[in-house]
């Protein structure tokens, strides 16, 4: 293949990191796309002087991103770390990927720590310690390992008295100091908080420093990080598939599937994700060929529902409940609960999604044995002879409150949650879940295990899921 000489104009810094890639490269290219011996020829705007860079495109490295996440509340559980899974979310959307995430403390030592440990990362997310009290130590530190001072930026300071003025505040000494930023910096405003955010760079490592306070960091990163990351560092294109399945554990699905996904392309993978009572498949994959990497994404997707297809109840990352309010919604029907040991759950996470007046009628948590009868109409001669927790009593409650409520559909869970109650017939774990139709009634016997939220979120699950096999039957 012929060699092709392409001219373009490089306006950068005047250090160029060769190992962070396309960095800063601006490239205007007329010929058609070129996967191997691609030369590229760029002058330096400053010195004019002719500089070339060879690089192979299709097997161009990706941008390292790690995150360091600083605040001793995240170490001792006061507060969950949810900004570093958000980070994740959207640099995968933005064509990035995040390889690792730290999580310290407010100490000089632990900071200092961190950031050497991620000198061989091309770009570090640092959040949090950019507070105006004491122990957010974390600019004194920058300047200790950047090597420089702090000084007065008066755009940080007109910021921070056009925020105090917009919410009608007086500005303290205190905060005054926030406008106190290492001289080596690259100062981007925070119109969301009084924290501010900075670009420094060390050894060819670019490292931004965003506020802890999560609403503060998402609107920061997507107003004016992401834009300055797109322009400096090289993005591979990112996709993804989701599949929500139920009704199989987690090994079964993998020994279902395993010729399939072993088969899979080298760049694509294959995540399980378990939660309660369920598994989410996420097929994923990053190539420069967006069109090939959709295209590839569909048809392995299209083998992997033809393995599976019993257990899924949705290709998007959406709940039961949301797949079933869907259905109903779609079909104008409705449905009612009758509920014992989940204890009105199977209300609580549909009345979650707006709208859902639309498709749920209501329920009526009947826990204490008697008010099965009183509420529900079932008979005592019925509990006394099976129990509360049999297929006789589901069935009369799924049954009832369908009639009582004058929905399409009944839904009923009775069982034993625990930790205690248990015996030997129905140990703790046992769930009766009964679903009563205009065809009449289905029932099915379980057992969630020991833990008393883990049964009573495995059958929330499970009921939608009979709900959903009785919609679409």
């Amino acid at each position: 293949m012929e060699v092709q000489v392409v001219y373009c104009a490089l306006a950068v810094e005047d250090k160029l990191r060769c190992r962070n890639r396309l960095i800063h490269i601006f490239l205007f290219i007329e010929a058609a796309k070129i996967r191997n011996n691609l030369k590229w020829r760029f002058f330096r705007e400053d010195s004019r002087k002719m500089t070339y860079l060879c690089a192979n495109l299709s097997n161009m490295e990706k941008t390292v991103i790690k995150n360091i996440s600083i605040g001793d509340e995240l170490l001792i559980g006061q507060v969950i770390n949810t900004n570093a899974a958000w980070l994740g979310e959207h640099l995968s959307e933005a064509g990035y990927q995040l390889d690792s995430t730290l999580t310290i403390g407010d100490s000089e030592k632990a900071i200092l720590d961190a950031f050497n440990a991620c000198m061989d990362a091309d770009l570090v997310l640092v959040t949090g310690g950019l507070g105006p009290t004491a122990d957010d130590i974390t600019k004194p530190t920058v300047c200790k390992f950047f090597d420089t001072e702090l000084v007065f930026c008066q755009a940080a300071y007109d910021n921070l008295v056009s925020l105090f003025k917009r919410r009608g505040f007086q500005m303290s000494e205190r905060n005054r100091g926030q406008a106190m930023l290492p001289k080596s910096c690259e100062y981007i405003p925070n119109t969301y908080g009084t924290a501010p955010c900075m670009w420094l760079e060390k050894n060819g490592v670019s490292f931004v420093f965003m506020p802890g306070v999560p609403f503060e960091m998402k609107g920061i990163f997507t107003d004016e990080l992401l834009p300055r990351i797109k322009e400096r560092f090289h993005a591979l294109p990112y996709e993804k598939r989701v599949i929500m399945t139920t009704g199989i554990g987690e090994s079964f699905l993998a020994d279902k599937i395993k010729d399939w996904e072993d088969a899979l392309p080298e760049f694509l993978s294959l995540a399980y994700l378990p939660q309660y009572g369920m598994v989410r498949l996420r097929l994923s994959g990053r190539h420069e060929d967006v069109r090939m990497l959709h295209e590839t994404l569909d048809r392995e997707v299209a083998k992997l529902v033809d393995l599976i297809s019993e257990y899924i109840f949705a290709m998007e990352d959406q709940s039961i409940e949301r797949t079933v309010f869907d259905l109903l919604k779609n079909k104008g029907m409705t449905f009612a609960s009758a509920e014992s040991c989940t204890g009105g759950n199977i209300a609580h996470v549909i009345t979650l999604i707006p709208g859902s007046s639309e498709v749920f009628k209501g329920t009526a948590v009947t826990y204490a044995t008697s008010m099965k009868t009183k509420v529900l109409g079932v008979p005592s001669e019925t509990i006394n002879k099976f129990g509360v927790v049999s297929q006789q009593v589901v069935e009369n409650m799924a049954t009832s409150v369908r009639n009582l409520m004058e929905a399409d559909f009944g839904v009923a869970t009775t069982g034993v949650a625990g930790p205690s109650g248990g015996t030997e017939e129905n140990p703790v774990g046992t769930v009766w879940i009964g679903v009563a139709s205009p065809k009449g009634v289905v029932s099915r016997r379980f057992n969630f295990g020991k833990d008393r939220e883990n049964v009573i979120n495995r059958a929330t699950i499970a009921a939608y899921e009979m709900l959903r096999q009785q919609i679409i039957d």
